[in-house]
């Protein structure tokens, strides 16, 4: 369901375009506004009802599907035929919407590719079967029907399937094009075709072949790292080496692109097979490829084992007198037969490898994120195998023909981009690939791991204590424990500490999944919600953990066609081409062979000793405990700077193995529409190194204007950027001297690049700057240095634009000044300001920070503050910085941080006046919504939640009871972005399940369980997710507009990057695409939408019954109103008696809450949203309304000088009546006089 929302644009003076006679460069954007929001509705969520004694539960649904994929996968037709007929039996409903056709194609798939016939009888029962099940055949059915006759070479029941296929609607020409016929497949159809009608006879050839030109490029060979030892580490090197095996003559990039990602693991297998031949003898120096090796063979042995174990069990002849075993084994036992001994072994182990040290456990893992990952790593494997084999010359064509318009950039055209998704999805494989659930992934890599750890062993060199000669221990290299995270016990998997030193000088680069690395050519197109990035390997536009919700919304908008501009942003993104900057590489490869701490690399450590013991450590229980407290943490510290260690050699490595390639990076979203690189370890939002190691791979002369850019960006980096442009330009002259050293002995020289917060950037920049000084010509220097546009804390721009707000906007540099405005600074100055006046008073905590108060002190606090930090948040952020503030006692910094917090806040509430008000409107906002339910739930008589949707337990609750209530509340905050993306906020109480593994029982998430939101949650991270969807839509914009311009583009969320020459016509597009975006009103839009999209529900209220003669006010009810009546009367006849009485009542304190935004933006309903107390009135809502930790409430209210109500212990001579109400909006804030067109004027908006 789709409907559109009016959308209301700014008054005349805002909504106005900058006027022609002063415009500040060349760009005209495309379109001057949005299009109008279109809103995607789905059915309501609602609350699991009860089911039947006999029937599967929600969560054994997906259980029972994945197991029955599985069977169909390896050929265990009988029992994937029994699961189909007891879920549709016992499920009949859920399978109707389950079991659509592409489910009934894997039957007939699996029947016509049966072993060791084909068993076609079962497969046209099948398919005569499909009406049964109320489904229709797709082009797919019968391409399945018509392959396997033909292979049969049943040429007349294939003609008599095409002619079938026909009357559907499809032509020959659809059937050559399906993915899952092969060419050979595709040759053939043409003898059947002269079977039929001559006129069809005749067909098209394939699409042309487009010629591949071979790409060699020559590069200067980088230095391979060294390990301590002076030796090559294998670390990265297996991935290298693929891609050097794939460096083939006569294969294009994006042919070998495809074929990196069809290796994958394989790549690893044989690298590991390579280097067994190259192990020594001596047990006491192996590297970690002999360990891995011997694990494999080990490991593979035992899973052969396990499987035929397995199959005895599946026999009926079962080998084990564990009976919850055998069980396990009919569950998990399909799964490992997908894949083959060797893979599921390589991906076991190195899937270990990977998550070392990971989850806060040094030296180990969580058991949980162990066994999952292992599990979800072997299904991603599965599926990527069979996708690849889906992928025909047909396919193959379209997706190449796809990548070319990508390249030559027709595709941005809206136009082509609809035909060829239209045309992709006509194509695209149409496989069912059911989601394997949690417990499934935990059960499969419960039992991969538990084999690895019984065979997987490590020789120590050791002595015998007896004969005191050398002998070699065998000790298991992975075993399992628990230890306290938390506060909670957990299980752990630990790896051994010979395996981890090792891994600390040779770090397992086979752990590093090629569909995990940059991509040689430009990414696929994204031509559907989950059609786009890498060649093969499928992937999500968004990042959807624990939301099945969001998937289904995305799924919805895509088929409406509301999301191309969208797709048309990331695409932007994913076809900038990369380098590693090779100067700066072979820097960082100096440095890191010195195995010195230098430029934020962390240095090499060796052994940790133990320190010295005291000398009272023997007869003092307190010097004892001490030392061995400052040993824990010297050693978590060093195992922490490994770990540092170990990411940088990731980096290292990966930019060496692309050193003589141009990379690009697919990106996808996440929940708020934020783009993030899809490749995870070596991007440019990655931290300084990364940063520094990549360039853009075209180079542009800088032109005019763009060797003062980079000179600006210089001074940037090195910390001059609160300065005018000029005056940073001028700051980069000044340092010609320290740059040309940096540039020419960035060791050995003064090293003035190394004083820089971003050193590797600062040194890139400085060898680029001397570069084109050296050149003679620096107008026509071809640079290829990346320039970045910052925003002025990004998510108070926006804020000061949505609400009106000049006092806002001249802080954030939304309007024209002379210098930038430092937002940091200026909260800075105000405090201190308000410290001074204090400290003048006697306050003792003012007197200690009067001085003390810097720009870096409140910095984090400010930037988060607008994003929703809690004041408990903020204390500890200011807490960290007092600890780094000289004079400060140590035992008054928790003391001092609570009060500067306080004034902190109370700055910002001055500063940021409209800010707060609209922050304010949408926390309150969305928590009506989430404390809404449909009207659906609620019995309009009673007004109470029907019978039917409470669930029974051991003590019956009542319809009204609060968890009654609070198990109906299923309502998310959902809203669409400007670019039509709806977006769905994931937070809700997600329901535990245990999962017995051989391992260990494991309490998981189930999110395929429909759970009451997180009330909680839903407000206070609405505001800042809403900004960050904002900030998201005017990144994405940016990006088209600057494609539209012609420039090359990318960002790091509110940081903007493109050539020097290119600077100021980006800064254009970044202020135009701004002021359309905020052209339109935003905030009644988004009111607006949640009238229309939440206008069905009910929100719970609480009225004060007015005594006999009393006056009915705001926020109450007459003793007698109807309504009463009806519920008292509904009470009676249910024996009860009556419900309201006139007599007075004892009324406990009421929940303690900050007052301020509800009262002023909608007093009407100030006694609609908080209840009394009273623990023995069942109809009580105040701990479902009232979810704040109260400690935290207090001290943010101090801080924002919000009024608190008084906690009261007296008699109250009113009962109260709980009832429900349609859900109402607060108004919205008045909108201050700042005109968002005078961004256009601002030089320092972004710089």
């Amino acid at each position: 369901m789709q409907s559109t929302v009016a959308v209301e644009e700014a008054p005349a003076h805002i909504n106005a375009i900058p006027p022609k006679e002063a415009p500040l460069h060349s760009y005209t954007p495309s379109s001057l506004r949005l299009e109008p929001i279109q809103i995607v509705r789905l059915p309501e969520l609602k609350a699991s009802e009860p089911r039947e004694s006999g029937k599967f539960a929600d969560h054994q649904l997906p259980e029972q599907m994945a197991v029955m994929y599985a069977c169909l996968a390896t050929g265990e037709m009988e029992r994937a035929r029994r699961i189909f007929m007891v879920l549709h039996k016992n499920n009949p409903e859920d399978m109707l919407v389950l079991g659509d056709i592409r489910m009934h194609n894997s039957f007939m798939d699996a029947y016509m590719n049966a072993s060791p016939s084909p068993r076609t009888k079962d497969a046209l029962k099948w398919f005569e079967s499909l009406s049964k099940y109320k489904v229709k055949p797709d082009l797919t059915s019968f391409a399945i029907l018509i392959k396997g006759f033909i292979r049969m070479d049943s040429m007349h029941t294939a003609k008599v399937m095409m002619m079938e296929m026909q009357k559907a609607g499809y032509t020959i020409e659809d059937l050559r094009k399906c993915p899952d016929l092969q060419m050979e497949d595709v040759e053939k159809v043409n003898s059947v075709v002269q079977m039929l009608k001559p006129a069809s006879a005749k067909l098209e050839p394939l699409i042309a072949e487009t010629p591949i030109t071979p790409s060699t490029p020559e590069y200067a060979e980088v230095n391979p790292v060294k390990n301590s030892k002076n030796e090559t580490v294998i670390g990265v090197k297996l991935m290298r080496d693929t891609l050097d095996a794939l460096a083939i003559k006569n294969l294009s990039r994006y042919e070998r692109q495809v074929k990196l990602e069809e290796r994958s693991y394989q790549s690893a297998l044989d690298k590991m097979q390579h280097d067994q031949i190259s192990i020594p003898d001596q047990l006491n120096v192996r590297p970690l490829k002999a360990h891995l090796w011997q694990w494999h063979q080990a490991l593979k042995a035992s899973i052969k084992v396990e499987l035929r174990r397995i199959e005895n069990t599946l026999e009926r002849r079962s080998v084990s007198e564990d009976a919850a075993l055998d069980k396990d084994r009919l569950l998990y036992g399909p799964f490992l037969k997908l894949l083959s001994p060797d893979k599921l072994s390589i991906i076991t182990i190195l899937e270990l490898l990977r998550l070392n040290n990971s989850g806060g456990i040094i030296e180990g893992m969580k058991s949980a994120r162990a066994l999952i990952g292992v599990g979800k790593a072997i299904e991603s494997e599965y599926n990527a195998e069979q996708m690849a084999k889906k992928s025909n010359k047909a396919l193959f064509d379209q997706r190449y023909s796809v990548h070319e318009l990508y390249g030559n950039g027709k595709l941005f055209n809206m136009a082509i981009r609809k035909a060829e998704t239209k045309r992709s999805e006509a194509m695209h494989p149409t496989d069912w690939t059911p989601v394997w659930p949690e417990s499934t992934r935990a059960k499969v890599g419960s039992v991969l791991t538990t084999l690895l750890m019984d065979c997987a062993k490590v020789q120590i060199p050791s002595f015998d204590p007896e004969t005191n000669q050398k002998i070699v221990e065998e000790i298991p290299a992975f075993y399992h424990a628990y230890q306290y995270s938390k506060g909670q016990r957990i299980g752990v998997i630990k790896v051994h500490s010979h395996i981890s030193e090792i891994l600390s000088t040779e770090p397992v680069g086979a752990v590093i999944h090629p569909r995990l690395l940059p991509m040689l050519v430009h990414p696929r197109p994204w031509l559907a919600y989950n059609d786009g990035g890498y060649l093969n390997a499928q992937s999500t536009i968004m990042r959807i953990r624990h939301c099945p919700q969001q998937y289904e919304y995305l799924r919805k908008a895509h088929e409406e066609g509301l999301l191309f501009r969208v797709y048309n942003g990331l695409d932007v993104l994913g076809k900038t081409r990369w380098a590693v900057n090779k100067k700066v590489l072979g820097t960082v490869l100096e440095a890191w062979n010195s195995g010195k701490e230098f430029g934020k690399i962390p240095a090499a450590v060796g052994m940790i000793e133990d320190l010295p013991k005291p000398d009272d450590y023997d007869t003092s229980t307190k010097a004892k405990a001490k030392w061995l407290a400052d040993n824990r943490k010297l050693k978590l510290d060093a195992k922490n700077h490994h770990s540092l260690r170990c990411d940088v050699n990731y980096k290292v490595e990966i930019a060496r193995a692309f050193a003589d390639e141009p990379m690009f990076f697919p990106h996808n979203l996440d929940f708020r529409g934020r783009a993030y690189p899809i490749p995870p370890l070596f991007n440019h939002l990655g931290n300084d190194l990364c940063r520094g190691l990549l360039q853009f791979d075209e180079a542009k002369p800088l032109g005019a204007k763009g060797f003062t850019w980079l000179k600006i960006h210089l001074a940037n980096l090195a910390g001059f950027d609160k300065h005018s442009l000029s005056a940073r330009a001028q700051f980069t002259m000044d340092h010609l001297e320290d740059i040309f050293d940096s540039a020419d002995k960035p060791m050995e020289g003064h090293r003035w690049w190394l004083k820089a917060e971003d050193p590797w950037q600062c040194l890139a920049t400085c060898i680029e700057v001397a570069d084109a000084i050296r050149s003679g010509d620096p107008e026509n220097f071809m640079s290829r240095i990346p320039v970045h546009q910052d925003g002025t804390c990004n998510g108070l721009q926006h804020y000061a634009a949505l609400g009106g707000d000049m006092a806002g906007a001249q802080q954030v540099n939304l309007v024209p000044s002379d210098s930038p405005q430092d937002v940091y600074t200026g909260v800075a100055q105000a405090v201190e300001r308000m410290l001074e006046k204090q400290a003048a008073e006697g306050v003792e905590s003012a007197q200690m920070l009067v001085g003390r108060v810097t720009r870096k002190i409140v910095k984090q606090t400010v930037m988060t503050n607008v994003y929703g930090v809690t004041f408990i948040g903020a204390r500890a952020q200011i807490e960290n910085r007092l600890k780094e503030t000289e004079g400060i006692p140590e035992d008054q910094v928790r003391a001092l941080s609570t009060y500067l917090t306080q004034q902190v806040f109370a700055s910002i509430g001055e500063m940021f006046t409209g800010a707060r008000a609209i922050q304010d409107w949408l926390a309150e906002s969305a928590r009506r919504i989430a404390k809404s339910v449909p009207k659906s739930v609620v019995n309009p008589e009673t007004e109470e939640i029907h019978e039917n949707l409470v669930n029974n337990n051991k003590r019956k609750k009542s319809k009204t009871s609060k968890q009654a209530i609070a198990d109906q509340q299923m309502t998310s905050v959902i809203w669409t972005t400007p670019l039509n993306l709806p977006i769905v906020q994931p937070y809700r109480k997600m329901e535990h399940k245990q999962v017995r593994t051989n391992l260990q029982s494991l309490t998981i998430k189930d999110p395929s369980q429909a759970s009451p939101v997180n009330v909680q949650k839903q407000r206070t991270a609405f505001p800042p997710n809403f900004i960050h969807s904002l900030d998201a839509t005017h990144m994405l914009m940016s990006a088209v507009g600057c494609v539209e311009a012609g420039l090359t583009f990318a960002s790091v969320h509110d940081s903007y990057w493109t050539h020097a020459r290119d600077v100021e016509v980006m800064n254009e597009v970044l202020r135009k695409q701004f002021i359309m975006l905020h052209s339109n009103n935003i905030m009644a839009n988004l009111q607006n939408e949640f009238m229309e999209r939440y206008k069905d529900y009910l929100y719970p209220v609480t009225l004060v019954v007015a005594n006999p003669g009393e006056p009915v006010g705001e926020g109450m009810i007459a003793w007698d109103d109807e309504r009463i009546r009806r519920k008292n009367s509904k009470a009676i006849e249910n024996g009860k008696g009556e419900v309201f009485l006139p007599d007075p009542v004892e009324v406990q304190d009421e929940p303690f809450v900050p007052m301020g935004t509800v009262e002023k933006s909608n007093k009407k309903d100030s006694n609609v949203f908080h209840f009394g107390d009273d623990e023995d009135d069942e109809h009580d809502l105040s701990s479902v309304i009232i979810e704040e930790d109260e400690e935290e409430l207090e001290a943010e209210a101090k801080a924002m000088g919000k009024a608190l109500r008084k906690r009261s212990k007296k008699k109250a001579a009113n009962k109260l009546f709980h009832s429900w109400d349609p859900i109402s909006f607060p108004p919205l804030p008045d909108k201050g006089e700042f005109d968002v067109r005078k961004v256009a004027e601002s030089d320092y908006f972004f710089s």
